[in-house]
């Protein structure tokens, strides 16, 4: 993981540039079977797209059921919606959330999701 305020944006273009699918990634943080990461998308000859994602797993296999803490989550992806973040569902259950954003703004939004998700998963 990397630190959230070193997030090397040009190192994400490069990436992107050279990525099969015109994509990189990296996480950021992984708190309560939830993780925060920050990306760069090629779509075009454009300048690259940046996206913060938060990927929620809802439970796991392992974990005995917590309703508690389900509804927290619950409550945690209600939040990032209202702040724009585009929620799908992946195969593994998890909910993957996602919000384009200028680069100017990743540290900024990274620090607004990480503090939602200690004050939702607490």
């Amino acid at each position: 993981m990397k630190r959230a305020d070193k997030i090397d944006i040009h190192a994400l273009q490069e990436e992107a540039k050279k990525s099969q699918d015109n994509e990189a990634f990296t996480v950021l943080a992984k708190l309560r079977n939830c993780r925060i990461g920050v990306g760069a998308r090629l779509e075009s000859s454009a300048e690259p797209t940046f996206f913060i994602e938060v990927l929620v797993s809802l439970c796991t296999s392992h974990d005995d059921i917590d309703l508690g803490l389900i509804e927290k989550k619950v409550s945690l992806l209600s939040r990032l919606k209202k702040r724009g973040y585009q929620l799908n569902c992946e195969e593994d259950g998890c909910i993957s959330c996602e919000l384009t954003i200028p680069s100017k703004n990743l540290i900024e939004e990274y620090a607004v999701t990480n503090s939602m998700i200690k004050k939702c998963t607490a």
